[in-house]
């Protein structure tokens, strides 16, 4: 089996198994789902790879802090919630802040006509 393993075809950028073993999660698994939301083909690099698995696992442990902290013993789906509420935030935030700068320039806009209307009043 070990041969077969070694002799098989490795893609560019494919990990060794024993890196591989390290990662948190199965590398082919995490590469398959960042092709599967890509909309055009991709050769994704290693080091691509390592850092996406890496900073997946770093969520993880993190959502795991914040479960921890719960003072009950069987952790359920709303503990689990709770502790990734903040990631599932960031796209809300983020329309919040486009929303916020459209309005603040269409403030500027209204602001700016003001003043050129005072300047033509003060001419007359």
């Amino acid at each position: 089996m070990a041969d077969e393993e070694i002799n098989q075809p490795v893609e560019e950028g494919d990990l060794p198994m024993e890196d591989d073993e390290k990662l948190p999660f199965p590398t082919a698994r995490v590469v398959r789902i960042m092709k599967e939301n890509m909309t055009k083909e991709h050769q994704i690099r290693a080091e691509v790879k390592i850092a996406a698995n890496e900073f997946l696992g770093e969520i993880l442990k993190d959502i795991a802090s914040e479960m921890d902290k719960e003072e009950v013993f069987t952790l359920s789906t709303e503990h689990f919630n709770k502790a990734v509420k903040k990631y599932k935030m960031i796209a809300y935030q983020q329309k919040r802040i486009e929303r916020i700068k459209k309005l603040l320039e269409k403030q500027k806009t209204e602001v700016e006509e003001v003043i050129i209307e005072i300047d033509l009043s003060k001419d007359l």
